[in-house]
Parts: C-alpha cells; structure tokens; sequence
C-alpha cells in the first residue's frame, strides 16, 4: 500500500512538470465572452479581445448559455523547417470546442460524438510551413456551469507518454477496485453485515466518478455517450453521499453520535432532494438559472464532510483504532474537496489538480478495502477460537455431569442398598419366621424410608409451589446431621406457594450453594433469606467461612452452571467475597407469568 500511494505521487509530480512548448513558435492570444452564443466570425472582428497567455487561467464563473471566443496568432519563426504542434485545451469537460483554421473546422468535446486524440486534454493538430504565421479561432462552450480553462501548445511525444500512463493508472485502479468490490462481495454474502453493501455502492460511484473526472469514460469506454457534463456532476452528488452513507455506518453514529446522524442524513436528504429537481430542471426547464441550486448543493456537501470529520475525531475516544482509519483517509479528502469548493467561489485562485482526484480515491477505497477485509479476518479467527473453547467447555460440562449423575445414583443405590434392601431381607425372614406382626412394622419403616429417599431427591410439595417450605424440611433435615455447622433459613413476605417455572431449578441451586460452602468454605453459620418485592423475587446466601479472591479465583463448573440457569430465567447473578471473611451470593429473578 505504503509503495503504491509513493509511486502514484511521483506520477502525480510527474503529470504536473512535464509540461514543455516549442520554442520554435510565437503565439499572441485574446479571448471574448459572447455571453448569449449568438457572435458569428464576422461579429468577431469588431469585438474587443483580452490577452491571455500559456498555462494563464481564463475563469469566467457561473455559466449560462455563454460562449467563449479564443482568437490564437502562431508564427513559426524557423525560415528553413516546418512546425506541428498540439493546442490544448485543460479543460476535459468543455460541452463543445470548435477549431475554425481557415476553411476547416474540427469540433470535440463532452457534447458531442467526438473525442479528443488525447485523454491528458483537448487537443487540436497544427501544422505550420516555414516562417508561417497562421490565425486560428476557438470557441469554448459550456451550456450550464462554471466555466474555466487554460491553453498551452505541447508535442505529440509528450501528450501521448501522458495519456498512455494516465489510462494505464485509471485501469490499474478501476481493476484493483473490481477485486476489492468481489471480495467484499463474498465477505457480504458470508457475514449479511450491510456495511459491505455500504462499501461496494460507494466504491462503484468512485469508479464511475473518477472515469467520468480523469475522461477516461470518454477517451476510453463510452466515446459517443453525450452527458458527461450532467453526469460529471450528478455523480460527484452521488459519490459524497454514499461516502457519508458508508462512514456513518462505519463510525456507528447512529449508536454512539445520534445528534451528528441526523444532521449527516438531514443533508444527504436535502443533496438527494437537489439532484432529482435539477434533473427534472433540466429536462423541462433548460433555461433554468442553476446557480443557487449549485451552491446550495456545494454547501450541503462541505458541512457533510466536515459533519463527519467531526464526529471521527469525537469517536476517538470510543473506539481509536476505526476513527483513526477514517480521518487518514478523509483528510486528504476534505482538502481536495474544500480546495474544489473554495475556487468554485473564487476564494482561492487554484484547486488540486484532477490527478489528486485519482490517487485519493484509489487510496481511499483500497484502504476501507483492507480494513473490511481484515475485520472479517479477525472476527473469524475470533470465532474459531470461541468455537473451540465452547467445544472444550461442552466437553467439560458433559464430564461434569457424568460425574454428578454417577455419585447421585452411587448415592441411592446405597440408600436403597443399605435402608431399603435390608430391610426386604429382614421382612422375608420373618414371614418365613412366621412372624407376621413385626413383619408388618417392618414394613412400615420401609415405607417411611422410601418417602424420606424421595423427598431427599426432589420433595413432592415443590410441585404445589412450596419452595419455601421444601427447601425448610430439607434444611431441617441438613441440621440433624450438622454438628459444627447450622443452616438458617428466614423469609420476608415470600408466598408460601409461588408458580414460577423456576422453582425446581432454584431449589436444586440453594442445595448446591448450600453443598459448596460447607465443602469449600468450612463455615460455622449458613443463613439464607428469601425476599419477595413487586417485580422481582431475591434469594441471599451468606456464611461466614473462608471465602476466597473473586478476581483471582474462577467460579467453576459449578457456579458457572447456577449463573447460565439464572440468566435463562433473565435474572442477575452476583458473587463477593472477602478472604477470611466469608461469601455472599445474590440471586434476583424477575417476576413472571405462570
């Protein structure tokens, strides 16, 4: 990229000094404005002609209807050779300009089916014999719009050294911008993130653009086309705001500067709004006078562009990286952009020149190109690293739950085993004792044991809503097997029967909370309080054991797991604790609908 925009300036220079005229002629010039297009040559001879010289600005402004008559006195002063020369015009977007050398007369222009020899400029071949001084007349012709142009005389070599390297740059860049506009094609279609769309609409209209601009269009594709003009003019309009568009979408000004998107889609409407009425204008209305309409417009463009300047130098402080990649590539932008504007109202005598056009456009999309691109190549490593750390996480869950799954059912296999299985040995030993009254106390105590199993893997009542009360017999239970260690369990206004779809996840969390802390924290008091208020329910689970560093210690599978299951719910989930000075777990779930 770096080599690139390095050689593209010393091209840049190049177009700009090579420019050489013949010593061998002397040229005397004049110009005059026939400001209603109405002068024929005879009229000419009694008009008064303001001198003018080589490379020297002729800008008549605004406009309308207008001709300009340029009358050329060329002498070869070589006696002995004859002389061929080149007059050029600068101007590539005159509508017509018209030789008349003698009897022949020779007209090209943006209007018309003919195109100069050159893309560099307008051109005209002039041969004089040896010692010859020769009369030329020009007429420059521009129906609608500001109006400028300087003239030199220049030798066949150089013009076509010119424009070949000018088409071979203009090529070179629309090619480059084709490749970016399928990659970032491929990268819509992987990723349906819109900002490519953005990217490719705004990169086509600095394609057309530029054609139009540098005459490519003309000189090369579309040499019959005839509304370059118009076209030159409505794109440019186009252009600026499907580059708003894009930046935008790119700085996120909807999110984070509403205030600034407003105003940027405020003017873009008011550019959009312009266009389609001088369009309409135009096709009925052809002596319409456009010039408030043009400066509207430029205004609208300048606070655009300066809108969004604005709003990426306040984006460096959300996010540097992006406001960076903006004001590198908007900055040359808007001075090109404010230089154009500014000499349109002659505040300043000279503008950029139409290569910078080239080479800040081919700049611009190239590095928008790479960002885009390098973003999704950063997202997709991003992701594939997630995707393998969720895999890993998946395969951790399920090991995790294998575990617990295999210690549950150990864990009632030996209830049964011990309580249950025994006890059906016993009874069958006393029937086959034939003693049946104590079998059939026996029997009783088996029954109990089964509900007690039963109730210790999920209580019956919790299916009635009783949260509060089951979780209170199996605490009940819990303290009866404590000795160092109590558990206290307190309600304030909690129903005593709640439907909430989360009741049996919330009991099996307390038990886990509860299991945790008397395994990790080694506490001597475990208090738990459930709240009720108006839009939510709070659960509170607090010891007084050996707590731990939260910034320094992962939660593990287990609290990672309660955590999923109360963000499920749409709750909050929220861990401190202090070394040395217990724990504190805060879980609040929102109030539903059953």
């Amino acid at each position: 990229m770096k080599i690139t925009c390095f050689i593209s300036l010393l091209l840049c220079s190049f177009f700009a000094c090579a420019q050489i005229t013949s010593k061998q002629l002397l040229v005397n010039s004049g110009y005059a404005v026939d400001t209603n297009s109405l002068w024929t040559k005879a009229d000419l001879e009694r008009q008064k002609l303001y001198r003018f010289n080589p490379h020297q600005k002729v800008d008549i402004g605004y406009n309308k209807d207008a001709a300009v008559w340029c009358r050329f006195t060329i002498q070869n002063t070589d006696p002995s050779q004859s002389a061929r020369t080149w007059l050029c015009f600068n101007n590539n977007h005159i509508d017509s300009l018209t030789l008349f050398d003698g009897g022949t007369t020779q007209t090209i222009g943006d209007r018309t089916a003919m195109k100069s020899p050159f893309i560099e400029a307008l051109a005209f071949e002039l041969n004089l014999q040896p010692g010859e001084e020769k009369v030329v007349w020009v007429r420059a012709k521009k129906e609608t719009s500001f109006l400028d142009f300087s003239y030199s005389l220049e030798n066949q070599i150089d013009l076509e050294t010119k424009s070949s390297q000018k088409i071979a740059l203009t090529s070179f860049f629309i090619g480059m911008v084709f490749l970016l506009l399928m990659i970032n094609g491929i990268l819509f279609l992987l990723t349906k993130n819109r900002l490519y769309i953005y990217y490719i609409g705004y990169s086509l209209l600095t394609v057309f653009y530029v054609a139009i601009t540098t005459n490519f269009a003309k000189h090369v594709l579309f040499p019959q086309f005839r509304f370059f003009s118009e076209g030159r003019l409505y794109l440019g309009g186009l252009w600026y705001i499907a580059l708003s568009i894009f930046l935008s979408h790119f700085l996120r000004l909807k999110e984070n500067q509403p205030a600034k998107y407003r105003i940027v889609v405020g003017l873009n409407s008011i550019n959009l709004m312009l266009i389609l009425v001088t369009i309409v204008l135009l096709v009925f209305y052809k002596h319409f006078d456009f010039r408030y309409f043009f400066m509207l417009a430029y205004f609208m463009l300048l606070a655009s562009i300066v809108t969004i300047f604005w709003a990426a130098l306040v984006y460096l402080k959300i996010e540097r990286t992006k406001a960076v990649y903006v004001l590198l590539a908007f900055l040359p932008q808007l001075i090109w952009s404010a230089c154009l504007i500014l000499k349109t109202f002659k505040v300043i005598p000279e503008s950029l020149g139409g290569n910078w056009l080239l080479f800040i456009s081919l700049y611009e999309v190239f590095l928008f190109g790479y960002v885009l691109s390098k973003n999704y190549i950063e997202i997709f490593l991003k992701n594939s690293a997630l995707m393998e750390q969720v895999i890993l996480e998946k395969e951790s869950s399920l090991k995790t739950i294998n575990e617990v799954q295999l210690r549950e059912r150990r864990n009632i296999a030996n209830i049964i085993h011990d309580k249950v299985g025994s006890k059906i040995a016993h009874i069958i030993h006393l029937f086959d004792m034939k003693n049946a009254r104590l079998a059939k106390e026996t029997i009783g105590e088996l029954a109990e044991d089964i509900r007690d199993i039963s109730h210790k893997i999920l209580p019956k009542a919790l299916d009635d809503g009783a949260l509060f009360a089951s979780l209170q017999s199996q605490i009940t239970s819990l303290n009866a097997g404590l000795s160092d260690w109590k558990i206290e369990l307190f309600g304030y206004d909690f129903p005593e029967k709640i439907e909430e779809p989360w009741i049996y996840d919330m009991y099996l969390i307390a038990l886990e909370i509860i299991s945790n802390a008397i395994k990790h924290g080694q506490p001597s008091l475990i208090t738990i309080e459930f709240y009720q208020y108006t839009s939510y329910y709070h659960f509170q689970f607090i010891d007084d054991g050996l707590g731990f560093d939260v910034q320094q210690t992962s939660k593990g599978f287990g609290l990672e797991n309660i955590e999923k299951r109360i963000n499920y719910y749409k709750g909050n989930f929220e861990i401190s604790s202090v070394k040395n000075e217990g724990t504190i777990i805060q879980v609040s779930i929102p109030v539903g609908k059953s």
